[in-house]
Order: structure tokens, then C-alpha cells, then sequence
């Protein structure tokens, strides 16, 4: 038996009780990551797929990926599905939101504790089978119930702590900030807004920010409509230039898209109102703000939710926001101003961990598998960078080649594996410096080996020595929403196919794509006619039932995206293949995608019997702290029983 002592982020109201331990030593995003329902963990990828975290100390390093996290929380706690405990080792205010949402608006949900601990690898090595949370953030672990039951003394203190749902203790700054609030709306907002100040600092200041991007308009559950409609009914408005991210239907043409009108599509809808009625834009709807008129500028000061468009929005305009909760974003652009934490600091933007890709030689003669690269390389990174902002360097020789198309895929899918809001990448991003570079301590050097490991884990495919062609019965595109130019070479493409360009009746091709793109669009009456379908102000990642995903659950879906390859397969339980949008539309005329036997990205290549060979259950090598580690593992056993759901 031992005793952990750490920080309390959200004191929870449930009596404590041994629970049994699940623990990893891989973030979780909790969107695409656990069923709120069930509890169940449905990420493919994840070490801890198929088991339930209700009623469990769940242990993990940190939450990654989408800023819904918070949403999928709070309504884990409604559904008695959360677990009894999260313990962290980093201080994750993302999945804390929801909790604090749920003390607000439900006070009679049984909130869980949420505690961050600084030994977390003592505890992982430990590997106990049960444990209790004490009083002031301490847990007691242990091999049996029994064990931690007779070890247990009950201590009714507690201290005084702004996250524990009890009365603020302000600061003066935050006192200034409470009289000044014209609504009940805005007071319950930053009261929301202090309480996660607490949780990621110990003494938090308050900024300014100029523009805010809303991710919580997503439909999850009752509780994310209850609390925005109580935002409306307490006088709730936005105090700064607000967008809306994509909702979870066509709110303009899902009649004709064949959606029934169930009691989840008309509650979206009145969300999608909520929000607007918050003053925020009715004409946004899209996953990729980046692409709307005026965006972000070079240090300005944002909040922006959606995890691609946070990364983007970072990382290749220069501006400055964190990952954003679903709740927390809309409260920040009702009071108009965040915590001074994270990358809002330029401080904090400095990267510590340096990945590099100079060993590897890629290959730019085909410019349509050169952009299979970045959603395959973003994703690796992402999983690299351990939580740490990262720094990428060896694709300066290829700048040229670079577009902004191709970094929208390379962030949307680094930010479904990290936890990060920010990466640099040497001759591409705009604050990468000599300095910057020399100044990283911790080095890691990317083979074309975990390209290969990545690329696999995201296009399943069960073959393993064979080139065998598979079917395909479901295109998507658009995750994030189609730019402009992704249109026109889409166009291009079917425009160099042999006649009759038209693609095969039995295969669904769907494009999401923001209403204001699409009105804009001159390419769509074109692709209109191939017969691609295009669906507005929702996305891939909203859209889970038929007829917006295949009937047939044994149905395999293609896609250019790699955050939709890592979320699909859980969200949907379909199996998914990856491929580039030129290849999509090829696929679109024959219905067949070959496996590739090497990357096609790539001059250097290896065979699939020796890339097994070195994958075997026994032979990595590879230490349980190695960032390396959650995807060499996983991606080994998954490939070695042929990616069995």
C-alpha cells in the first residue's frame, strides 16, 4: 500500500469509496475517446480501448485532442458513467470545464475529484488495483479493498480553494472584474472563467482578447443546451468578434439530406440558436475559422475552442490562444478576457522537445502523395511531443512545396494525439528562430519506420504482406471543412479523369464545407455533377448515424483526413482508410483503393515482412516513459492480429 499526495483541481461531492484503478501512461481525449453513455473507452488507439472508466480512479497524464473533452465529461457525470476520481499528472484545465459546469448549472450531479499528482510514473510503475481519495488531494493505493478500507481515516478538514465549488476568495483584479459585470449571465461566466484561472496557475492575471471561436455549440448531450440556454435567459452577450464552430446538423438543408427530425437533431438546432442568440455569428459554422474573412493576426490575443483550428491558429498564423474547453470558450467571449497562461505568454511558445525528419528523404515528384505526408506526420508528432510544445525541423528544404492546405491537415492532425496547443516547424511557422533551436534540450530523431507505423495505425487495412485491393463504399472529405483551393483541385482531378467523369453509383462521395466557402465556391456546381455531395455548418466528427455514415456497420469509409482516421473507427465503428484526395477520387470511379506496399511520400521504403519482423510482441525495446512508447506497442499488437475490431 502507498499514499500519493497531490493538487486538488475540482473537489468533487461524492462520498469516498474504494474504487478499482485504470491507468495509462497515454493522454486521452475524452471526444472520440469515451462514450458518454457507457463510459466505455472507444478510441482504437488507445491503450485502454474496451474498458470502462465509470466508477473508477481513472490515471492518466493528461487529456489530448479535442477541446470536447469538457462537453463528454459533463455528460459522463449526468449519465453516472464519469469515474469516481481523475488523477493527472500534468494540470489539465481541458477536461476539468466540465466539472466545473456540472457544479454550476447541476448541483445535485455527483462530481468527481480531479487531482494532479507530480510522482505520476511511481504510480504508474506501482500498478495498484485499487485506491480512495483522501481528504486535501491525498489518495491511499493498494492491491485489495481490504488493504486501503483498514488504512483509511476519515478527516472532515478541508482547506479554503477557489476550485472547490465553494465561495471565490478573490483578488483584487478579480474583484474589479466581478463589479463590473452588467449580467447574471457574465457573473456565472467569469466565476467559471476564475475557478479554471486556479486550476492551471497559482496566482493568475487576466488578459484581453480580440476574437473568440466557439467549439461548444456541438451537440453532445442535454447538459451543454441546458447551459448555454441559461447563458440566454441571464442576459448573456458576446463581447468580441464571436464564430461559431460546426454544429451537428445541415441547419439549412437536412431535410433534404434525409435526417429525421429525432429528439438529438431538433436539441442541436436549438443549440446552434442559443449561440447565436449569445450574439455570436450565424454565418461561421465551420471547424476552420482560419479560412473566413479576417483572421487571427500575428500576436494577437484569441480564444479560440476546436483543437485543429486552435493548433492552426497558433502555430502557423502566430497568434496566441490555448485549447479551449467547450464552456469555458463562450464564457471568455461573454466577459471578453482569458487567465494570462499557457501560450498567451511568449515564454511559455519556446519549444522543449526538438523532433526531426532531416534523415528522411521525401519524395515531391507527385504533388497528390507528397499531401499524404502532413495528416501522417502531424498525427506522429503529436503522439512524440508528450504534452510539450514541440519544434520540427527538417522540412525546410521543402518549404516551397509546402501549402497551406497541406499544414491544415498536418494540424488538425497533430492535435487529436497532443496535448499541446502549439508546434514550430523550422522555414515554415512564423517564430521559429536559430535561437529557438539551439535552445531545445531534448532531441528525438523521427525514422521513416514510425511514419510507417502511423500511416497504418490510421488506414486499416487488413492486410499485411499484400497489395490486395480493397473496397470502398464511403468517401469523406472535409475534416476540417474544404478550403477554397482544396475545391479547385479537387476539380482539377476529376477534370484529368478519362470520360465519362463521373463517379460509380454505389459509392457515397460527402464533402463538409462552411456555408460562407461554399456559397463562394465557383468549383461546386462542377463537383456538384461528379456527384459529390456537399453538407454545411456540421462536420465528420458530428455526423454518427445513417444516412450520413454507411448502413452496413461492416462498410469501410475512406478519407484525406487524419483526425477523421483516428476519431472515426471509434465514433462510427466502421473501418476507415487513408489515402490522399487525389487517390479518394480515383476511388470514386473504380470503388477500390490499393494497399500500398511502401510510402508513397517517401524514397526510402521497407517491406511489410520485415516491418513486422521488427514489431513482433518480444523484440521492441522501447522503455514505458519513451514517448515512442503508446504508439510502438499499440501499433505492434494491432498490426500483428491483422486490426481485428
Amino acid at each position: 500500500m502507498s499514499k500519493y499526495s497531490g493538487r486538488t483541481l475540482v473537489k468533487g461531492n461524492e462520498e469516498h469509496s474504494v474504487c478499482p484503478v485504470i491507468a495509462s501512461d497515454v493522454g486521452l481525449s475524452f471526444w472520440g475517446g469515451i462514450d458518454e453513455k457507457t463510459g466505455i473507452v472507444i478510441d482504437h488507439s488507445h491503450p485502454l480501448y474496451g474498458q470502462s472508466v465509470a466508477g473508477s480512479i481513472l490515471c492518466l497524464p493528461s487529456g489530448r485532442g479535442s477541446c470536447t473533452a469538457s462537453q463528454v465529461m459533463l455528460e459522463l457525470i449526468l449519465n453516472g458513467k464519469a469515474p469516481k476520481a481523475l488523477i493527472l499528472r500534468d494540470r489539465d484545465g481541458l477536461v476539468s470545464v466540465g466539472a466545473l459546469v456540472a457544479q454550476a448549472i447541476f448541483p445535485d450531479s455527483d462530481v468527481l475529484d480531479i487531482i494532479q499528482i507530480e510522482n505520476y510514473q511511481a504510480l504508474l510503475e506501482q500498478k495498484p488495483s485499487f485506491g480512495r481519495v483522501l481528504n486535501h488531494g491525498s489518495l491511499i493505493f493498494g492491491e485489495s479493498v481490504e488493504e486501503i478500507e483498514e488504512a483509511f481515516e476519515p478527516n472532515p478538514k478541508d482547506t479554503a480553494d477557489p476550485t472547490k465549488g465553494g465561495d471565490l476568495v478573490l483578488t483584487d483584479e478579480e474583484q474589479e472584474m466581478m463589479d463590473a459585470c452588467q449580467t447574471e449571465a457574465e457573473r456565472r461566466a467569469l466565476e467559471c472563467i476564475i475557478k479554471y484561472a486556479y486550476i492551471v496557475s497559482d496566482s493568475p492575471k487576466y488578459i484581453d482578447v480580440g476574437k473568440a471561436h466557439i467549439d461548444g455549440c456541438t451537440y453532445i448531450g442535454p447538459g451543454g443546451l441546458a447551459f448555454a440556454e441559461r447563458l440566454v435567459q441571464e442576459g448573456g452577450k458576446v463581447k468580441v468578434p464571436t464564430t461559431l464552430n460546426s454544429v451537428s446538423t445541415d441547419l439549412r438543408n437536412w431535410k433534404n439530406l434525409g435526417i429525421e427530425a429525432t429528439e438529438s437533431q431538433q436539441s442541436s438546432m436549438k443549440l446552434a440558436e442559443a449561440y447565436v442568440a449569445l450574439g455570436c455569428s450565424e454565418r461561421s459554422f465551420t471547424c476552420a475559422p482560419y479560412l473566413l474573412e479576417n483572421p487571427p493576426e500575428l500576436d494577437e490575443q484569441i480564444v479560440w475552442g476546436e483543437s485543429n483550428a486552435v493548433v492552426f491558429a497558433n502555430s502557423i498564423l502566430g497568434a496566441r490562444t490555448e485549447k479551449y474547453a467547450d464552456y469555458l470558450d463562450i464564457c471568455c467571449a461573454i466577459v471578453g478576457k482569458v487567465p494570462e497562461v499557457g501560450v498567451h505568454i511568449k515564454e511559455k511558445r519556446q519549444p522543449k522537445i526538438l523532433l526531426d525528419v532531416s534523415a528522411i528523404d521525401f519524395s515531391t515528384d507527385d504533388s497528390a502523395s507528397f499531401s499524404l505526408l502532413f495528416p501522417v506526420l502531424g498525427h506522429l508528432c503529436g503522439t512524440l511531443s508528450d504534452g510539450e510544445v514541440p519544434l520540427l525541423v527538417g522540412l525546410e528544404r521543402y518549404s516551397k512545396d509546402i501549402t497551406s492546405d497541406h499544414l491544415k491537415d498536418f494540424c488538425a492532425a497533430f492535435g487529436t494525439t497532443a496535448a499541446s496547443p502549439l508546434i514550430h516547424v523550422a522555414g515554415v511557422t512564423p517564430e521559429v528562430t536559430d535561437e529557438m533551436i539551439a535552445s531545445c534540450k531534448k532531441k528525438y530523431t523521427v525514422d521513416v519506420l514510425e511514419l510507417e507505423e502511423t500511416y497504418k495505425l490510421l488506414d486499416q487495412h487488413n492486410a499485411l504482406d499484400t497489395d490486395e485491393e480493397g473496397s470502398i463504399d464511403w468517401i469523406s472529405l472535409g475534416n476540417p471543412h474544404l478550403s477554397l483551393s482544396e475545391c479547385e483541385k479537387l476539380l482539377e482531378k476529376i477534370q484529368s479523369l478519362p470520360s465519362p467523369q463521373k463517379k460509380k453509383a454505389e459509392v457515397e462521395v460527402i464533402a463538409c464545407m462552411s456555408r460562407e466557402l461554399y456559397d463562394k465556391s465557383p468549383a461546386v456546381p462542377a463537383l456538384r455533377d461528379f456527384g459529390i455531395s456537399f453538407v454545411n455548418d456540421t462536420c465528420w466528427c458530428m455526423l454518427l448515424q445513417p444516412p450520413m455514415i454507411p448502413t452496413n456497420p461492416e462498410a469501410t469509409i475512406l478519407t484525406n483526413s487524419g483526425k477523421y482516421a483516428h476519431y472515426g473507427p471509434g465514433l462510427t465503428e466502421r473501418k476507415f482508410r487513408l489515402a490522399s484526395m487525389a487517390e479518394c477520387v480515383d476511388a470514386a470511379v473504380t470503388g477500390k483503393l490499393s494497399r500500398r506496399s511502401t510510402h508513397p511520400w517517401s524514397k526510402q521504403t521497407r517491406s511489410y515482412s520485415t516491418f513486422a519482423k521488427r514489431h513482433d510482441r518480444t523484440s521492441h525495446c522501447c522503455s514505458k516513459t519513451s514517448p515512442r512508447n503508446s504508439i510502438h506497442t499499440e501499433l505492434a499488437r494491432r498490426l500483428l492480429i491483422g486490426f481485428k475490431k
